[in-house]
């Protein structure tokens, strides 16, 4: 009886430090183990050390984002998720990936994850004369993504109306339509009033003076570089594999981290 008194006790103290509700979890109103499990004995997740760190909102928490940042691996937990970056969180990160932008299903995504690849930035459609473009970008991606590139698709709606979907429509179609593997994010606009401010950094010549300039039509498409510049410029009527573009693709790959 003693025995189980004991073990009794001993549980409930575990339950009630696990339970335990820390000032951050109250303020995004979540249960602690929605950024750890038992912070008091050390035992906590990345997504704990990232809130106690920053002590900003989850809402745009990109875990590989910020886990690479901090030079760990993304869900760890314990003694594993404390960053190895002396710098972390104040890491400096290229203009041009200083932005957050959501994936295709609402997901909050860091473009800083991509530094160190070379990347293709395209305003995408799918009722365009272009939209077969789609086929060459997804054997770009496939040919040269082991060798560091990644193609970002955005569509929107901004040229002939020709993006009407909601962002499961675009989905369905590309990946039935084209396989498309790479990442897509969520509609926006790219030109005018209420551009994403991503694409305001792209086309303003303040921000790129070498590549700035209005989008022209669907499928313009910006290249961004291992160090996060933005090293050149495609037209959207520029198919993806012309030997132009692969040839810049590949001289942009073989670049030093």
């Amino acid at each position: 009886m003693r025995t189980l008194l004991l073990i009794s006790a001993v549980c409930l103290v575990l339950i009630s430090a696990a339970s335990a509700r820390p000032e951050y979890a109250k303020k995004e109103n979540q249960k602690c183990s929605y950024c750890h499990i038992n912070y008091a004995a050390g035992y906590f997740t990345y997504r704990g050390m990232y809130y106690k760190l920053h002590n900003r909102s989850f809402a745009s928490f990109d875990n590989f984002a910020e886990a690479k940042l901090a030079g760990v691996a993304p869900d760890s937990e314990g003694n594993a998720s404390t960053p190895t970056n002396d710098d972390y969180p104040n890491v400096s990160v290229p203009a041009a990936l200083n932005f957050t932008m959501k994936d295709i299903q609402g997901n909050p995504v860091k473009l800083s994850r991509y530094e160190g690849s070379v990347v293709m930035v395209v305003n995408v459609a799918s009722k365009c004369g272009n939209t077969p473009q789609y086929k060459s970008l997804e054997a770009l991606y496939e040919k040269y993504k082991n060798k560091g590139l990644v193609v970002l698709g955005f569509p929107a709606n901004d040229f002939g109306a020709q993006e009407p979907g909601t962002d499961k429509e675009i989905k369905e179609f590309c990946e039935a339509t084209y396989k498309v593997q790479f990442p897509m994010f969520s509609k926006i606009t790219v030109k005018g009033e209420g551009i994403a401010p991503f694409y305001k950094f792209l086309t303003e010549k303040a921000t790129n003076p070498k590549f700035g300039g209005p989008i022209e039509w669907n499928f313009a498409k910006f290249l961004i570089g291992r160090h996060g510049e933005v090293i050149g410029r495609v037209k959207a009527g520029t198919d993806p594999m012309s030997n132009s573009v692969v040839m810049q693709l590949e001289k942009a790959l073989a670049s030093i981290r």
